[in-house]
């Protein structure tokens, strides 16, 4: 219990992360063959509306809040004001084009749907406020709790509406139920006190962070949706379905490795911004960690993809074996670019931050219109090339705001690629001389605990101070 209570704060959201990942997969095993695809499409339709409003000024708003160097309670509840309101705009605007959404995608039971859902927007801006206060002290429990808790009651809620022939709605009020499970937990969690008001100084202080963090955003939101539609007008839903599955293995990796670890260094950060010294040697630190932990993902999932296919799914699968290798392979340049995010936030250059956002949101529009006509590998090749083509954007936008030698985050990344690097390649040749096994069960987990076992060997002689110092933390911790 000592342990549970004193975990650090990229441990509990990674604990988080690891915990929504299998949990999602293990209820979408179960709803998947009862729901049929037709209730998750249009549950994704309906996010497409609802999640640009959740993803673009919820984050902005936590965001321009933690960004305030001396914060006061008028921030908070000028935030939450404004927040809550713009949202409950959205939401009205969501509920009165609900039909014309239907009559765009030929779904007439979306008219319900988005009804029920407008309230989402609303809902969620209630949780900006105490999301910031949580991670600008660091105090990340709160939000892992809140997360795992939402999760596993709007789940269960969900399974049992599944269970019981609800259809679609099942997944409707699961969304519902998680959201607002999340927004009361996380309130009681804090000592932040509820309260609504304005005030024009507090909302000019946030308004200062908070435009260029929204512009980010924006981007980000973007970057994720404006492919997927250019991708399903070229393809179809057979091959869609297949970069679908492709990128959310990706994010899987990148959501439980690499995004924990940047919330916690976006604020940790903060401490150092005056002391350039402090601040190369800490984001340094950060660049290894990352590195060390993702970069054995990446490889070492691109060689065991095809065994893992062969043991999960079925041969219709298999054609997305190549773009799931090149989306995993994706994270590892991404490491930089949100090193160089979380550095420049840090250092409050959020309209720098968002420069490199609006970079990487054309460029993918760009490279997805061009590929997208040639062939699926073609196009998910291209995507993958993308962050390591424009990896010296980030690092010049860095060194031009805080003059962080590019040296610093590349240098620290070499010794993880190598170890990675080498693993992959022995578990590549293992896996070609035992092809021949029968059971794809058994060789995925020899080729597993073989990459497992010769990369932590290969940190151990090639980062040996690395090895020594998580070496005595996981001692005294137990």
């Amino acid at each position: 219990m000592k342990l549970f209570v004193q975990l650090s704060p990229a441990s509990w959201l990674t604990a988080r992360a690891i915990f929504g990942q299998v949990f999602a997969l293990g209820l979408f095993a179960i709803q998947a063959p009862l729901l049929g695809p037709r209730a998750f499409g249009l549950i994704s339709m309906v996010m497409i509306f609802v999640g640009a409003c959740e993803s673009v000024l919820i984050e902005a708003a936590a965001e321009s809040l933690i960004s305030i160097r001396s914060i006061e309670d008028e921030h908070y509840s000028t935030m939450t004001s404004v927040n809550v309101g713009i949202a409950v705009l959205f939401g009205i605007a969501i509920f009165v084009t609900a039909p014309l959404i239907a009559t765009l995608f030929g779904a007439a039971s979306l008219v319900a749907i988005l009804h029920w859902m407008s309230i989402l927007p609303a809902v969620t801006a209630f949780s900006a406020a105490p999301t910031a206060a949580t991670k600008r002290d660091m105090q990340f429990r709160p939000l892992a709790i809140r997360s795992m808790g939402s999760v596993l009651v709007g789940g269960g809620v969900g399974l049992i509406l599944t269970l019981a022939g609800a259809g679609v709605w099942a997944l409707v009020w699961q969304a519902l139920v998680t959201r607002l499970v999340a927004a009361w937990v996380l309130w009681y969690a804090v000592s932040l006190k509820f309260q609504l008001g304005f005030s024009k100084r507090h909302f000019d202080d946030l308004l200062r962070f908070g435009v260029p963090t929204l512009l980010s955003r924006v981007m980000n939101w973007a970057g994720a949706q404006v492919p997927r539609l250019i991708l399903g007008i070229y393809w179809g839903p057979v091959q869609l379905g297949l970069f679908s599955l492709a990128s959310r293995l990706s994010d899987i990796l990148m959501e439980i490795v690499v995004v924990p670890r940047y919330a916690v260094a976006r604020v940790e950060l903060r401490k150092f911004a005056l002391m350039p010294a402090n601040f190369d040697a800490a984001l340094r630190r950060i660049s290894t960690r990352m590195s060390v932990f993702c970069f054995p993902a990446c490889i070492g999932g691109a060689v065991v993809l095809p065994t893992l296919f062969h043991v999960w799914l079925n041969p219709g699968w298999y054609l997305g074996i190549i773009p799931a290798q090149l989306m995993l392979l994706i994270c590892m340049p991404l490491i930089t670019h949100y090193c160089v995010g979380a550095a420049l936030l840090a250092l409050n250059h959020q309209s720098t931050e968002a420069l490199g956002s609006i970079a990487q949101t054309v460029a993918i529009v760009i490279i997805v219109f061009l590929s997208a006509p040639l062939s699926l590998n073609v196009a998910c090749a291209a995507i993958a090339l993308r962050p390591l083509v424009l990896l010296p954007v980030p690092l010049a936008l860095l060194k031009f705001r805080s003059a962080i030698p590019i040296r610093t985050l590349l240098k620290s990344q070499i010794r993880p690629l190598v170890a990675a690097l080498l693993m992959g390649t022995c578990v590549w040749f293992l896996r070609e001389f035992l092809s021949h096994l029968a059971n794809k069960l058994i060789l995925l987990m020899v080729l597993t605990c073989t990459g497992a076992l010769l990369y932590g060997l290969l940190i151990v002689v090639l980062m040996p101070e690395f090895a020594s110092r998580y070496g005595y933390r996981a001692t005294s911790e137990s």
